[in-house]
């Protein structure tokens, strides 16, 4: 079972998360909605997941990891773009500025392998509202190899045009990068985000032209 960053796993049995007991508002949102979504950590431990956990305000966000025999689903972004999930959310919700643009995105990245995460993600696997009207659009692009730069840009010049402000991550094989950093810093380094931290690359497919240097050092 392939599990990556960004998915949403549901949980079947609570205690099979080890988490901060200290703070209230995770219980109670795990409670409520018992989904955390897969982090980029180390793996070393292959029998526990890092995940973290969502609560209702945009600070409450937690660290934990997941025993592999507390899943009961996974969702992935992508699937969940494939299951166009934003339709099946009821006629209010579907008012929400980033679900009424939704098969607007869908129409211009068809020639992507893409999905929804972040609050979009989160509500439409789960049905619970975690989007507001002034919230922004995450979305995750699936990039085992090298793209057309041209295209990318391209890409992003049309989604400007939407009236959502859209954030896009690019997953490869080495980690992931903000795509609209990657256009504005093309000359020069981009931020990886691997299992081991951020690193400073050149190119984010290619491993042999990573910095010395990890952020932070």
């Amino acid at each position: 079972m392939e599990i990556r960053p960004h998915d949403l796993i549901e949980i079947s049995d609570l205690s099979l998360l080890k988490r901060n007991e200290d703070n209230d508002w995770s219980g109670t949102s795990l409670e409520r909605t018992p989904f955390v979504v897969v982090r980029r950590a180390d793996r070393s431990n292959q029998e526990f997941i890092p995940v973290g956990i969502r609560g209702e305000h945009r600070n409450q966000r937690e660290a934990a990891f997941l025993h592999q025999n507390g899943i009961k689903n996974i969702l992935s972004p992508y699937w969940l773009k494939e299951q166009k999930m934003w339709q099946r959310l009821n006629a209010e919700r579907k008012q929400m500025p980033v679900i009424a643009a939704m098969d607007l995105v869908k129409e211009i990245m068809s020639d992507w392998r893409w999905g929804p995460t972040g609050s979009a993600g989160f509500e439409m696997a789960t049905g619970y509202p975690a989007l507001k009207v002034t919230s922004d659009l995450d979305l995750v692009i699936d990039a085992p190899q090298e793209f057309d730069f041209n295209k990318a840009k391209k890409l992003l010049q049309t989604l400007d045009t939407l009236s959502i402000r859209i954030d896009i991550q690019v997953e490869t094989e080495n980690g992931a990068f903000l795509l609209r950093e990657f256009m504005e810093q093309r000359t020069k380094t981009v931020v990886l985000r691997t299992n081991s931290g951020p690193k400073l690359v050149r190119n984010p497919w290619d491993f042999s032209l990573l910095s010395e240097t990890k952020l932070g050092q």
